[in-house]
């Protein structure tokens, strides 16, 4: 089971396309959970952005990469259409700033649907406005836009910004995905250092909203 997660992450890492989707199917028959294949593809998800960040990947290894991953999740696509059905919620995913944003919007939004979330991926950077106004269009009760660790205080100022002047406090709730964030700052925005952390707040959130609906 490891050896085919493993190989699933090297796949990614590969841009493999076949090999990422054979890898997929193997992991699978032998006992590994959806949750364990998108563990998997997170992990080298995140490599992926961390070497492109210092100049170790180009844009056409990001390309395949994200061509490997799109193969993966190919696989498990019945599974996240059963799943993301737990919660009546959606969820938006944006980069801002990220070049390589694409790719983990990608993947952060197939594991928001693991999680119960009818999520969507925005695709390529957008400005904060941008990312909001598209969520407000989707009817977003969730959105997590994805920030660069370059300038991360001031993109969160931004986004902040942004949602105050447009009035989208009130719209939905924000969880910004912030890499680099120093542990001492604390923003008024509800905000994760990193894709597991944003999954856990997201998914709390998710479970509390229900909750309240309910009650």
């Amino acid at each position: 089971m490891e050896d085919q997660l493993q190989r699933l992450t090297n796949a990614i890492l590969d841009g493999k396309v076949e090999e990422a989707r054979q890898s997929t199917y193997a992991a699978l028959a032998r006992g590994s959970t959806t949750n364990e294949v998108l563990d998997a593809m997170l992990d080298a998800v995140n490599i992926v952005v961390d070497l492109h960040e210092v100049g170790e990947y180009d844009q056409d290894r990001v390309n395949a990469a994200e061509a490997a991953v799109s193969s993966s999740l190919q696989v498990i696509e019945d599974r996240l259409a059963k799943a993301e059905s737990r919660f009546d919620l959606k969820a938006t995913v944006g980069p801002v700033g990220i070049k390589t944003g694409n790719l983990l919007a990608l993947a952060l939004s197939a594991a928001l649907r693991s999680v119960g979330l009818r999520a969507l991926s925005l695709g390529k950077t957008q400005t904060p406005l941008e990312i909001l106004r598209n969520s407000e269009e989707l009817r977003a009760d969730l959105v997590l836009p994805l920030l660069s660790c370059e300038g991360i205080e001031q993109q969160l100022d931004a986004f902040t910004e942004a949602i105050e002047r447009g009035g989208f406090k009130s719209k939905f709730k924000v969880i910004a995905l912030a890499p680099g964030l120093p542990d001492t700052l604390q923003p008024t925005l509800s905000v994760a250092r990193n894709s597991g952390e944003a999954l856990s707040r997201a998914t709390e959130w998710a479970l509390k909203r229900t909750h309240t609906r309910r009650g």
